[in-house]
């Protein structure tokens, strides 16, 4: 179930493998939810200098106060951090752009986090935090005044300020490819009051946007290496970032390097890394492997299946991370056959999610009942997962005008949790009627067919933002051109609902606009929600210093190897 947000490991299947798969499928999956001892977590960061607090935030910025923070608790260690050594990380796909405009994939997120820094940073309880920004005031609900820290410098040398951040603002809006226009749908215009004051004027109050700008909409690529660099930006970002870490090279199919910023800004903490190097192991038994024999030493995801085992082995770390993440399937509703209401109706209510979280998953997560996560202080525990319901499935058939039942075809990833979930889906909607053909596909084409809105229903994986707006604002929103709405939604309330989400101050009041807009998207059906799934991460001991964020993104600034 991988999407633009490519979530999860695990080795591609040949054919025939996926054949013997579905049929074992039908006969049902075992479920299996084992437990072991858990070893101790790596240690925390030593405490770095506090940048200055911001002078004045957003009114509308709580959204740490409700959200539960990772529950885990990193052992202290007494030694002093060592400078040295290459961190090597296992991923389960190959990356698919270092141009933080242009990604929508969750494996270049983890990347940028260590190359481009943002305006503001999330701590490990979902604060907003200051950054290339040290302040920020709302002299207006419409406006946002950014003072902006002097003396960072982009890694070709060329100076980071609010002429740097204002062109980085207007490519966004402008680039055609750019994939971050919905998340910055709402500022007028980025203006430089003076070099190092940027201001943010909106078309309307939005609550949502600095949570929004501690990601890839926030994060800041040097003006001259985009001139430079042109479209070979996608595969080189050499001098483009600011962060602690430098890109090196990106060997396809085997590397991405990085090295240290010898001149990062921020000299509380490290880096203290030489260099990182992410290798991609689709294989998750391989990439496991690999990290209990010393080949790497981080594995960005465990599989469900794996957990219990890594937790009960002494000589590797495992950590669970509460996450932000939604895993679900977007349906197409411009084209045949879910441009029929009754038809995604009946598909929905063909399918059992919780039987899919268990079987599947194996209870690594909770069934989703919207885009939203339990980690989120919006979501609404009142609001249960749609259940299986065959006969009111049966009758969202007749009522669509194919009694007799239909088929469709869904685009997913040919990697195994994917396939197996297909498998379990196949199998429950023949139960009821309808045929779903599966196509096994790569990242790359998932991701064009779901912008372009010619894939009937494609899998989707979200790896979530710590404002709900970025879980559900670009893809339910009507939004012309290129976006995350790859369903092709357009429901006037839901926008209605949308708009005002971002308008509203009060933290209480954007719940109940976000449980409405669930409730709406439970009656259209746009999306079938899955899972909201646990990041479990697995290190070696060596590893020290690491701290979780529940976004689900790997920040190596303090880590040291020991």
């Amino acid at each position: 179930m991988s999407s633009s947000e490519f979530e999860r490991p695990l080795r591609a299947l040949s054919r025939r493998q996926f054949l013997r798969g579905c049929a074992l499928a039908s006969g049902g999956l075992a479920l299996v939810v084992a437990c072991g001892p858990q070893p101790a977590a790596p240690a925390p960061a030593p405490k770095a200098d506090a940048p200055a607090a911001p002078a004045q935030q957003a009114p509308a910025q709580k959204p740490a106060e409700a959200a539960k923070p990772v529950e885990s608790k990193p052992a202290a260690s007494s030694e002093t951090p060592k400078q040295g050594g290459a961190l090597r990380v296992g991923f389960y796909i190959e990356a698919a752009t270092m141009d933080p405009h242009l990604s929508g994939s969750k494996i270049d997120r983890q990347v940028y986090h260590n190359v481009f820094d943002p305006l503001v940073v999330i701590d490990t309880k979902l604060q907003v935090k200051p950054n290339l920004a040290e302040s920020w005031q709302t002299p207006d609900p419409k406006t946002i005044v950014f003072k902006l820290r002097q003396g960072v410098k982009f890694h070709d040398g060329t100076d980071f300020n609010a002429e740097a951040a204002r062109f980085n603002f207007e490519r966004m809006a402008t680039e055609p490819k750019s994939v971050r226009k919905g998340e910055i749908a709402n500022i007028e215009s980025a203006e430089v009051v003076d070099p190092y004051t940027l201001k943010l004027n909106l078309k309307k109050p939005d609550a949502s946007l600095l949570a929004t700008l501690t990601d890839r909409a926030g994060m800041m690529i040097s003006p001259e290496a985009i001139k430079k660099l042109g479209p070979d930006l996608e595969r080189n970002s050499a001098g483009a970032g600011t962060g602690p870490f430098q890109f090196v090279e990106w060997v396809k199919d085997d590397h991405i390097l990085l090295k240290r910023n010898d001149s990062y800004w921020n000299k509380g903490g490290g880096p203290y890394l030489e260099q990182i190097r992410y290798r991609p192991i689709p294989d998750d038994t391989v990439k496991l492997q690999s990290l209990q024999a010393g080949e790497i030493d981080v594995m960005d995801y465990v599989a469900p299946r794996d957990v219990a085992a890594v937790k009960a082995d002494r000589n590797l770390v495992e950590l669970d991370v509460p996450s932000l993440a939604c895993f679900w399937y977007q349906l197409n509703t411009t084209k045949p056959p879910f441009d029929n209401k009754a038809l995604r109706q009946a598909t929905m209510y063909g399918l059992d999610t919780e039987a899919i979280v268990k079987g599947v998953w194996l209870g690594v997560g909770v069934a989703a009942n919207g885009p939203i996560s339990p980690s989120s202080w919006a979501y609404d525990d009142a609001i249960k997962p749609i259940k299986r319901d065959v006969a009111r499935a049966k009758e969202k058939l007749a009522e669509g005008g194919m009694p007799n039942g239909f088929s469709f075809t869904v685009n997913t990833n040919n990697i195994p949790i994917n396939v197996q979930e297909a498998e379990v889906m196949k199998a429950q909607l023949a139960e009821v009627g309808i045929t779903m053909n599966v196509n096994l596909t790569d990242s790359a084409r998932l991701l064009a067919e779901g912008n372009s809105k010619t894939a009937q229903m494609s899998s989707y994986q979200w790896s979530g933002r710590p404002d709900p707006d970025g879980n559900v604002y670009q893809f339910f929103r009507t939004t012309p051109g290129t976006s995350l709405n790859w369903s092709g939604l357009s429901n006037p309330r839901v926008d209605e609902l949308l708009d005002r989400t971002r308008e509203v101050a009060d933290q209480a009041e954007r719940k109940k606009l976000y449980s409405e807009i669930i409730k709406i998207l439970h009656e259209e059906v746009p999306g079938i929600f899955v899972v909201h799934p646990i990041e479990p991460k697995a290190f070696s001991p060596k590893v020290q210093a690491y701290e979780p964020v529940p976004d689900g993104m790997m920040r190596f600034k303090d880590v040291w190897l020991k």
